[in-house]
């Protein structure tokens, strides 16, 4: 039988989800259209069993006392935001954002 594209793109799905790489490094690596990928890949997330724990980030905890209200705010289109707290290192910055 005969592989269909849903079943194609459900195996890329799979083993992107193992790679650890990037949806774009991903489609680079096994030469296939990012559109195409994303399009499949919203599509099985959303098949996806809903999970208890939450998906995202974690809270970090600092040794050093930091103040109590966030110093800067970082709000991507998608609604997630990263606030700052205490002293500012660009260099620390950057690697949130990189």
């Amino acid at each position: 039988m005969e592989k269909t594209i849903h079943d194609t793109y459900r195996e890329l799905f799979t083993n992107w989800q193992q790679s650890g790489l990037s949806k774009a490094s991903f489609c680079h690596r096994e030469g296939i259209s990012k559109a195409s990928f994303y399009y499949w890949s919203k599509k099985f997330a959303t098949d996806l069993p809903a999970s208890n724990s939450p998906v995202g980030f974690s809270r970090i905890e600092v040794a050093d006392p930091v103040l109590p209200t966030p110093v800067a705010r970082i709000t991507y289109p998608s609604g997630i935001s990263v606030e700052l707290f205490g002293p500012l290192d660009p260099d620390r910055i950057k690697a949130l954002l990189v």
